[in-house]
């Protein structure tokens, strides 16, 4: 058995550390042969393991009664993973309001690649039920919710995003001019007819360079001025919420 630990390599080592570290954890107060029997690792194994926790601060032990508990550094290994599911739950609470006010469809996409990505949704929530796109990935320039995202860049990190989906002088222009003019407006459209006939996206871009927020909607029910004088400035606000929500900030 000893010779069977000693030789199976970093990969085994690894394992019976980590068995030792959740055994470490659930015991209230673990000694070293309640360890023993906890893990089923040899006792040289055992000590030999909180030796090495101890050393790099994930152990201590109690000299008065002999016991050994986990310290605060442990919390630090799951500390990514928390953060990250935070921020997914505060992002959604911001488009799960927004579907209360908005009651159209949203979605949150952030950029990853050359593509616009859709985090989060509020399709469930929201009282409009539209058919919407199974995929979650669209081109950058393909989608309102790119084009949005690029307007909100400067004019330098436009143009090296221009010319590296581009190849002619003619398509970066055109690009050019939709994206300054998506700048302008202060969001991006794009029809979906592939959808069903009058439908429509459109996309502001989250603040700090976040990703953007996409409402989807029947454009012979909207029109124009109801969506940039009622409609948009809800969606603002979800981006501002958005932004709030990757700084670990509530939705308000």
């Amino acid at each position: 058995m000893q010779n069977s630990l000693a030789n199976d390599g970093p990969t085994g080592a690894l394992a019976r550390g980590l068995r030792l570290l959740a055994a470490l954890n659930d015991l209230e107060t673990a000694t070293i042969s309640g360890l023993v029997k906890e893990t089923n690792l040899p006792k040289a194994t055992v000590i030999r393991l909180l030796q090495a926790l101890q050393a790099e601060g994930y152990a201590a032990q109690d000299t008065e009664t002999l016991t050994y508990r986990v310290t605060p550094k442990v919390a630090s290994l799951s500390r990514s993973l928390i953060g990250k599911n935070q921020t997914e739950g505060l992002i959604q609470v911001a488009l799960d309001l927004l579907a209360d006010e908005l009651k159209w469809p949203a979605e949150y996409l952030v950029q990853d690649g050359l593509s616009m990505l859709i985090q989060s949704n509020n399709r469930e929530r929201a009282p409009i039920k539209l058919k919407l796109f199974e995929r979650r990935r669209f081109p950058i320039l393909e989608s309102a919710a790119g084009v949005s995202y690029l307007s909100s860049l400067s004019e330098l990190e436009r143009g090296k995003w221009l010319k590296s989906l581009l190849k002619s002088q003619s398509q970066i222009t055109l690009a050019k001019r939709r994206i300054e003019e998506a700048a302008q407006a202060g969001y991006a459209t794009r029809s979906l007819n592939e959808l069903g006939p009058n439908m429509r996206v459109a996309a502001v871009p989250v603040p700090g360079g976040g990703g953007a927020i996409s409402m989807i909607y029947l454009d012979d029910v909207v029109a124009k001025k109801h969506l940039e004088t009622v409609l948009l400035p809800v969606v603002r606000k979800a981006a501002v919420n958005v932004a709030g929500a990757l700084q670990g900030k509530y939705p308000s």
